[in-house]
């Protein structure tokens, strides 16, 4: 067993901050607060990501980008609230869809408008500008904006609390317990590198500690809420766990990827122990798309 890594202490202190602030924000039942918390991080990482291009002195419209990004997410918080007030999403989810191409549309233009009056104009810049930004707007809030539509997903209770609290508590259990297995077990018992083209720390033995705890995590989380996770079953809990802790590392790695071809090791030093923002979400913006298609699926069968 190899020794207890030292960024777990300050690794832990960050967990258990933001552990403490999302159950605070439950605790009190706060709609606005659990917009800002998803908001907040979206934007925060997509500020990093945008630093990231700019001392990598890649080319990027990040006013463009930035708008684009707070104009998808506060959309969506917006639409989401009354859309679930009238209906819930399975009925309803199509305007917000409808939305989000809107944007990504719109941006796409505006990206094109910018570089025909550019006063310096650079071919191969102008091409990599447009798509760094549209990249960074896909990949980032509107991937991250699934937390919000799983957050609406569900029918509201008598008393208007969203039910849709729990499923991405338990989303968010899911895919971070795995995080830490990765981290604990790879850390600890490491030997077998997984992909190290992309990231040389990562190990097979980390990979099957995240699915451990991740399977472990959510079982437990499930049967502490089953009344409030009625679409789920423990078999399928067990499916989905075993099915999305994978996507969760392969959105670790796409990070990864991202960093590595930007000569960065983490996206900022925000959270000690963690990184940035994008080191904290990662792998819930492929893990979040999936979840909600599955959630939308079993209300369809209800």
């Amino acid at each position: 067993m190899k020794p207890l890594p030292t960024s777990l202490a300050p690794r832990l202190l960050s967990t258990l901050i933001l552990w403490g602030l999302i159950i605070a924000v439950v605790t009190m039942k706060w709609e606005i607060g659990y917009c800002l918390l998803i908001v907040g991080a979206a934007l925060g990482s997509l500020w990093e990501y945008f630093w990231l291009l700019k001392v990598s002195n890649l080319p990027r419209n990040w006013r463009i980008g930035y708008t684009a990004g707070i104009s998808l997410l506060l959309g969506n918080c917006w639409l989401l609230h009354h859309l679930h007030n009238a209906a819930s999403l399975t009925t309803g989810g199509g305007m917000i869809f409808a939305f989000d191409a809107g944007v990504i549309v719109v941006t796409t233009l505006v990206l094109f408008f910018r570089e025909f009056f550019r006063p310096q104009h650079v071919e191969r810049a102008s091409a990599e500008g447009i798509a760094f930004t549209l990249f960074g707007v896909a990949y980032i809030p509107w991937l991250f904006s699934f937390v919000l539509k799983i957050l609406y997903l569900t029918p509201c209770t008598a008393t208007g609390t969203l039910t849709g609290t729990y499923y991405v508590l338990f989303l968010l259990v899911l895919t971070k317990f795995a995080d830490v297995g990765a981290f604990l077990c790879g850390s600890l018992f490491g030997k077998h590198l997984f992909c190290p083209n992309i990231s040389p720390k990562k190990t097979w033995e980390g990979f099957f500690g995240a699915l451990a705890l991740s399977l472990v995590s959510s079982l437990i989380f499930y049967y502490l809420f089953r009344q409030q996770l009625s679409l789920l079953t423990p078999s399928l809990v067990i499916l989905l766990s075993l099915g999305l802790a994978p996507v969760g590392i392969a959105g670790d790695l796409a990070e990864s990827l991202l960093k590595r071809s930007l000569s960065t090791k983490d996206s900022s030093h925000t959270l000690p122990g963690i990184g940035g923002g994008m080191d904290l979400i990662d792998s819930l913006l492929f893990t979040a798309p999936f979840f909600y298609f599955i959630l939308q699926f079993l209300l369809m069968r209800s």
